[in-house]
């Protein structure tokens, strides 16, 4: 029997042929086109999903045909869409609802083909989870669960499932044509409650967006650390004096309201590229196939959930530090705390990478004095004092030891998590927690250490080499992108500071070089992390690391 549907003709698409949107009684999305003249499989998944390697799973969709039939439907998942056809399927199923900055606005909507609404089944078609109806009763400030129709929820974005969340976030920042007026949509992670505008333009010296400052707004963090994915302070300075030589302005602290700011292309992040930019395809292809992969584990009380834990420097190498604040003093002091919370009060598996002495203490106080008896647990263990770059390199040794110990264990990969604790020293206007992930693109050909020091260790000797199948990269990023997005979800429903600008990010930047941290890049762990807790340059965020 087939299951019960609502299909309806996309408004628009941005791309020619018929075509419809599908909604299920399971909450299945997806889009129905028929084939153009002599469209073959490879040109119909570049035309509705912008790249050929969707193709493959379109064709498995809809059972593997040998060609493309002239006047057939055929499905493709909402997730492996273009941005264009993807908003023109939510546009046609859900027309009174909109985005807004703090999450999804859903009309309650009575469909003669579906169940009615209840408050559970909005919480499975907008969340992926029946069990999120709570925090949607509580966000919306229900008494009880009666809906009724045309009442207004609000979904909130950190619940969201991901095609709605990056419906959400490409919403946030809006794009106007310079030529035609018209809005394009860029891809970006969420900008707070201002929408930003970017217009796009070419000279002699070649094409550029331009942004136009608003009161109050500032080079350096209006432009520089909200596109260009610059967040350390010599590079900010760096690239705004670079920004401001190409606009001809000569003192950063006299532009007008209403400047126009040029960004040449070079310097932009891909998502705020103009639409058909190669590397804004490139990018938007990569987090439509890493968005395919979600962890599907529930556990009560994290029962059968391995987390390994890893606090950032140590040893002789303290991170950094401001005003006699030592990064590795207190992240160490909050991975400990975390851990014996963990312990204590969920069924999760706890280790971690590093300890300070011989056991695991939580000072009664404030201020924390600096130390550096950090050891990495190898076997046998490695002091910190040494090399800290070799203290790097075996703690992501010991992740993955510990990763395979687990599958030993007959545990599932997405049951092990793996989370490294950092706070950061960035441009002082900047606070809040920010995570970083590991990048598909950026993990790309195997790697080794050799020597005594590592081979002495039993964890390097398991498995000296690390590579990752393009699969597994993919997967990895879309799982530490779902766990990421969860922790930071989590700071900020708890009124902790979260980065302003797109608090989850792929790679960082230090000069004109993308990089993913060792801990991250040669990671075994598929849902992994690298949590910058605050800004330590940032006044506010420093006072909050230094009390209890």
């Amino acid at each position: 029997m087939a299951s019960a549907q609502v299909r309806v003709p996309v408004v628009s698409g941005g791309t020619e042929g018929a075509l419809a949107a599908v909604l299920t009684a399971e909450n299945e999305l997806y889009l129905e086109a028929q084939p153009l003249r002599s469209e073959g499989l490879l040109a119909f998944a570049r035309r509705l999903c912008g790249n050929e390697g969707a193709a493959s799973e379109v064709k498995k969709l809809n059972g593997e045909p040998k060609r493309l039939l002239a006047g057939k439907w055929y499905r493709v998942p909402v997730e492996l869409l273009t941005v264009e056809l993807r908003r023109g399927v939510l546009r046609s199923l859900f027309p009174e609802d909109r985005t807004e900055p703090g999450g999804w606005r859903h009309r309650v909507t009575v469909r003669e083909s579906l169940p009615d609404e209840t408050l559970w089944r909005i919480a499975e078609r907008f969340t992926g989870r029946g069990e999120h109806y709570r925090e949607i009763r509580s966000s919306n400030g229900m008494a009880d669960n009666t809906v009724y129709p045309g009442q207004d929820l609000l979904i909130p974005a950190q619940l969201l499932r991901p095609t709605f969340r990056r419906e959400l976030e490409d919403r946030t920042v809006t794009v106007s044509s310079s030529s035609t007026g018209s809005g394009l949509p860029v891809t970006a992670e969420q900008r707070g409650d201002l929408a930003q505008r970017l217009e796009y333009g070419k000279d002699a010296r070649g094409e550029y967006a331009i942004y136009r400052l608003k009161p109050g707004e500032a080079l350096y963090s209006s432009v520089v650390v909200r596109y260009t994915g610059r967040i350390y302070a010599i590079d900010v300075n760096a690239l705004a004096a670079e920004i401001a030589e190409f606009n001809g302005v000569t003192d950063v602290t006299d532009m007008p309201i209403g400047f126009p700011v040029k960004i040449p292309f070079d310097f932009l992040e891909p998502e705020f590229l103009p639409p058909g930019n190669p590397r804004r395809v490139e990018y938007e292809a990569g987090v439509r196939a890493s968005e395919q992969y979600s962890n599907p584990v529930r556990s009560l009380d994290l029962a059968g959930i391995t987390v390994i834990l890893d606090a950032g420097h140590g040893g002789r190498d303290s991170g950094a530090s401001k005003l006699g604040v030592w990064e590795s003093t207190y992240v160490y002091d909050i991975m400990v705390r975390l851990k014996t919370y963990l312990e204590q009060n969920t069924a999760a598996e706890v280790f971690a990478t590093t300890r300070d002495g011989s056991r695991y203490e939580i000072p009664d106080r404030d201020v924390l004095p600096y130390s550096r008896g950090h050891s990495v647990l190898t076997h046998p263990p490695y002091s910190m004092l040494e090399d800290p770059r070799v203290g790097v390199n075996l703690r992501w040794y010991l992740a993955n030891s510990l990763f395979r110990e687990a599958q030993k264990k007959r545990r599932d990969p997405e049951k092990v998590v793996f989370i490294s604790i950092h706070a950061d020293s960035l441009h002082p206007s900047l606070r809040g927690a920010m995570a970083y992930i590991p990048d598909a693109q950026l993990r790309k050909g195997s790697y080794s250490k050799s020597g005594v020091v590592y081979t002495s260790r039993r964890e390097v000797r398991e498995d000296p080499e690390v590579s990752f199948s393009w699969k597994h990269r993919v997967q990895s990023e879309g799982l530490s992108r779902q766990l990421a997005d969860q922790i930071v979800g989590s700071f900020s429903r708890r009124g902790l500071g979260v980065h302003p600008d797109q608090p989850v990010r792929q790679k960082i930047y230090r000069g004109r070089r993308p990089w993913v941290p060792a801990v991250l890049r040669y990671n075994a762990v598929p849902a992994s992390l690298l949590l910058e807790v605050c800004n330590l340059a940032n006044d506010r965020d420093r006072q909050l690391l230094t009390s209890r």
